[in-house]
């Protein structure tokens, strides 16, 4: 993806491949993922090189019941 393709992926229904539009998927899944990481006050970093991939990157804290086992 192109830097302002990574400006839009968070919005709901957004797709970046539009070739895709007649196959499965509301273009949903990665604003659920935002919302998650949002309540868990986590944030998330992605990295794209176009025809290459795209990384996402994230750290979830343990939670306090298992620092008190």
């Amino acid at each position: 993806m192109d830097e302002d393709q990574l400006q839009h992926i968070w919005k709901r229904f957004y797709k970046v491949d539009k070739a895709r539009t007649v196959k499965s998927g509301v273009g949903i899944g990665l604003s659920i993922v935002k919302s998650i990481m949002d309540m868990h006050e986590t944030p998330i970093d992605v990295k794209s090189q176009p025809g290459k991939g795209t990384t996402f990157t994230f750290l979830l804290p343990l939670s306090k019941e298992y620092d008190e086992k």
